[in-house]
């Protein structure tokens, strides 16, 4: 069969819009491929994002009601009790109960903000009931997270178990690495003040009164900046 010039060129447009059908077809496919990821994307972020929402919100209340048992008043034995109210005769009772209280939050929401804060009072609790390696080591954890006021309310209170176990130059390296790196949570004259005591503490008083001046010259008007002033006079 012959062609004509004017049957190749039919021919020649007629191919050329079937490929370019063919190419709006497949680009078009793409587009709906990569919209429809975007859009399971977004379904799923927004669903991630909720749920951790919920989450927080139940770890939230769960602190709150273990931080109640913390704050419980201790009553007396032989003291009427009432119904609705929750008290104890000893306060190591209710430091067991606010112990395992803040286990129980930190251990069913472990990740959540409110989960690490639990934990961190978990190993506060810990120390108050004299139990310095365990506390030692829920403490040491917190001070690892990337939360950096909740890391330094940690360190703050390892230093304390250091302190309490005797191994002040230990205790003297967190304080100072609080110093150079202060936080909202622990503020530099915070820091300081502890160190200054820690120094007393190992007898080194000429030390304590350095820091004490310092804090008093820095913080001429607040509480943190009276108390070095009065700890500083005492020690002349």
């Amino acid at each position: 069969m012959r062609y004509t010039r004017h049957d190749l060129k039919q021919d020649k447009f007629a191919t050329t819009a079937v490929g370019a059908v063919q190419e709006v077809v497949e680009h078009r496919s793409l587009v709906v491929k990569v919209v429809s990821a975007v859009v399971v994307l977004l379904l799923l972020g927004s669903g991630i994002y909720f749920y951790m929402n919920s989450r927080e919100e139940q770890a939230s209340n769960a602190l709150g009601k273990a931080l109640v048992i913390y704050s419980t008043p201790v009553l007396p034995p032989g003291t009427p009790k009432e119904e609705s109210i929750t008290t104890f005769n000893s306060d190591q009772d209710r430091l067991i109960a606010a112990k395992n209280a803040f286990y129980g939050v930190s251990d069913q929401f472990g990740w959540t903000k409110s989960g690490q804060y639990s934990r961190y009072l978990a190993g506060v609790t810990e120390r108050e009931l004299g139990n310095y390696k365990v506390a030692e080591d829920q403490l040491r954890a917190i001070s690892n997270t990337r939360r950096k006021e909740l890391a330094s309310l940690a360190k703050y209170a390892l230093a304390g178990v250091y302190r309490d176990e005797q191994r002040d130059q230990d205790a003297i390296n967190l304080l100072q690495m609080l110093i150079e790196k202060p936080t909202v949570a622990v503020p530099k004259a915070s820091a300081q003040l502890a160190l200054a005591d820690t120094y007393l503490a190992e007898h080194q008083p000429d030390k304590a009164k350095v820091i004490y001046e310092q804090i008093a010259k820095d913080n001429p008007k607040n509480a943190v900046g009276q108390i070095a002033k009065i700890r500083q006079e005492d020690l002349k």
